[in-house]
């Protein structure tokens, strides 16, 4: 299958827009076509268009699409609430309309819980507004897929986010809960002073991605090839800029330039591109490393000689 990668150049890229230590670039091109067909997992599973099974597997679960319309698009790094332990997903894939069962790679985000947790179900997922903050979360589950590492940088996020808030934020009824942790209330106080400075950056026409430093220095960034999908996950992409800019507090003043983020996105296409055996179907995903840079790309098999759908770049 021929691809092209989408014309990163040719994206006006608009800031920096700086918040305390966190600074955001977005991505915009005017002219885009959008190819709107996808909606995201939080959004098909609050309309109940996706279920996700547990299956009394840590690593495996199962997902459905109902819906006779919509295609969903799942990221690595949602989280899911409920079942016999909250998880995350390891990798990108797409779920068609009647789907069927489909099974999907999982990690978990808590150890310890094997039950049903009170009201909640022990045989079903709920949505989450949250997905894993911290590169070294993230790059465990989607890079190395190892769940020994998953849960270390849990603890990990869990202690950087004490110290920063000077309080714990384990939670009474599952202190190992990755999703409880990010509820802690004060925690949401500091949070929403971000969303108050920069939390409507998005809205703005044309908006196909973002990338975000904490520091000073390079974090991530994530490009689509669909504005709508973008704009439907973008709360939960600028949840992990502000949660990692929590977590890593200093009193830097540095902001970078548009220069410096032209340059971050030449390094990352000029790697090298290899493709992953392990996507479910319907998904190509690809990998690339360079200079301590590495990219993810996920691909639609149905979209042929098309850029990818997810581009996403995370600083090692």
């Amino acid at each position: 299958m021929k691809t092209k990668e989408m014309n990163k150049s040719s994206l006006n890229i608009l800031g920096p827009y700086t918040h305390e230590n966190l600074t955001i670039f977005l991505f915009q091109d005017p002219d885009h076509l959008d190819r709107g067909r996808y909606v995201p997992l939080r959004y098909a599973m609050e309309k109940k268009h996706v279920i996700v099974y547990e299956t009394g597997q840590v690593g495996a679960l199962e997902a459905e699409n109902l819906s006779d319309t919509f295609d969903v698009f799942i990221q690595a790094g949602d989280v899911l609430k409920g079942g016999r332990q909250d998880r995350t997903i390891g990798i990108d894939f797409i779920i068609p309309a009647r789907s069927g069962r489909v099974p999907i790679p999982a990690f978990c985000v808590e150890s310890g819980r094997w039950h049903r947790r009170k009201a909640e179900s022990q045989s079903y997922f709920s949505s989450s507004t949250h997905a894993l903050h911290a590169k070294s979360a993230r790059l465990a589950a989607k890079l190395e897929r190892s769940q020994s590492a998953v849960w270390a940088s849990v603890s990990a996020c869990q202690a950087n986010l004490a110290e920063s808030l000077g309080e714990s934020v384990q939670a009474a009824d599952s202190p190992t809960s990755y999703q409880f942790s990010v509820e802690n209330s004060e925690l949401q106080r500091c949070k929403d002073e971000f969303r108050e400075r920069l939390g409507d950056l998005a809205i703005a026409p044309g908006i196909l991605g973002y990338a975000f430093y904490v520091n000073g220095q390079r974090n991530s960034a994530d490009i689509y090839t669909s504005t709508s999908l973008f704009h439907k996950l973008w709360n939960k992409l600028f949840d992990v800029a502000i949660l990692e800019a929590i977590s890593s507090k200093t009193q830097t003043t540095t902001v970078p330039t548009r220069e410096s983020v032209e340059a971050w996105l030449e390094e990352a296409a000029g790697a090298e591109l290899k493709d992953r055996r392990d996507a479910p179907p319907r998904t190509r995903l690809a990998t690339r490393r360079r200079n301590g840079i590495v990219v993810f790309e996920t691909f639609d098999t149905t979209a042929d000689g098309e850029p990818p759908l997810h581009t996403n770049i995370i600083a090692r």
